[in-house]
């Protein structure tokens, strides 16, 4: 056997301590609906022996071109990765220090192998980038002190090889090349945690600050805005505290955010703003996780707390689901191929 194979073997044994089968905790993981979100399992296994059904996540992504292979990155146990849909899950060894935290992953929109993560390996934030399905990775960019770390990543959806990075100082940084260099855009004053590029227009981008609010670029990262003060139907709600950011993939100028007073919609590239009415009581419980048929533009999904949402007319009106225990959904997502696949990730806040 050689130093790889041991390598990878020991810090699979290390990762698959951290999920015990004995945990009383057993509603984490991944959850998956193959009839649009009427019912959901959980898809837990790792193999006969252990699950990840403890397992926090933070970040998942499902891959443009194949909807059943997809990526978990977790609070405490770095990345996972299935390709079936997640029927069975392995353990991704993207660094030779400890990987824990995982806070976003990104695929490449042309070619689903090369993939991108913002992790936290050995205490200091990185991007790591693969582009062989996740079997090695690169260190493409790091965080110079322990303590910062990179948040948030998009990548144009039209394949232009841009990408956004934010940071917990609050550091908007860019790629134009892959990731292979990058540059300091802006300083905002919170952290910016979320990040969603125009699905036609890569120079339009939108940035979630923590504590904050809902920063814009029409230039490329050229100049930015705060859309605190943009057209809204109740101006004292504002688009304060923003808990997540994500643009149509077939309209371009449609945006969506969440925040602690609603759900909120753009249809110009977030001059004006629209109150969507939802069930919950967002002072409550946060929209998180808000996804967008790849599709069908007027079927919505979204979480909170325990609870799936979806509507299927623009937000007028809508289906419920709820998971049992304590964990809350964190991120939710489509099969593009198969939208009535549906996968969400559940995390202990």
């Amino acid at each position: 056997m050689n130093k790889t194979k041991i390598l990878s073997l020991i810090i699979s044994v290390f990762f698959l301590a951290g999920c015990s089968l004995v945990s009383s905790s057993s509603d984490g993981g991944v959850l998956r609906s193959d009839d649009a979100g009427k019912n959901f399992a959980q898809k837990a296994t790792i193999d006969e022996k252990t699950k990840i059904s403890s397992v926090d996540v933070l970040s998942l992504a499902v891959s443009p071109q194949n909807g059943n292979e997809a990526y978990i990155g977790t609070k405490a146990n770095g990345v996972l990765k299935t390709t079936d849909a997640g029927e069975k899950w392995q353990v991704v060894n993207i660094s030779d220090a400890a990987a824990t935290k995982v806070y976003a992953i990104a695929f490449d929109p042309i070619d689903s192998n090369t993939v991108f993560i913002a992790a936290v390996v050995d205490g200091r934030g990185k991007i790591l980038k693969s582009t062989d399905a996740g079997a090695t990775w690169k260190d493409i960019y790091t965080e110079p002190s322990s303590g910062s770390f990179v948040l948030a990543l998009a990548i144009d959806p039209a394949g232009s090889r841009k990408i956004f990075g934010g940071t917990t100082k609050g550091q908007i940084i860019f790629s134009d090349n892959d990731g292979d260099s990058w540059q300091s855009l802006y300083q905002a004053q919170g952290e910016v945690f979320k990040i969603a590029i125009d699905s036609m227009n890569p120079n339009l981008a939108y940035f979630a600050v923590n504590q904050s609010g809902l920063l814009r670029t029409r230039d490329g990262g050229k100049n930015f805005e705060d859309l605190a003060e943009k057209n809204i139907i109740n101006r004292e709600t504002g688009l304060q505290n923003p808990s997540m950011v994500v643009t149509d993939p077939n309209r371009t100028g449609w945006v969506y955010t969440g925040t602690g007073t609603g759900l909120f919609r753009s249809k110009d590239g977030g001059e004006n703003w629209e109150l969507v009415k939802i069930l919950n009581r967002p002072q409550e419980n946060s929209v998180r996780g808000i996804a967008i048929n790849p599709q069908n533009s007027d079927e919505i999904i979204y979480g909170a707390a325990q609870a799936f949402y979806k509507s299927v007319d623009g937000g007028q009106s809508w289906a419920t689901a709820q998971f049992a225990g304590s964990r809350t959904i964190e991120t939710v997502a489509y099969n593009r191929q198969n939208p009535g696949v549906i996968y969400v990730g559940m995390n202990k806040r």
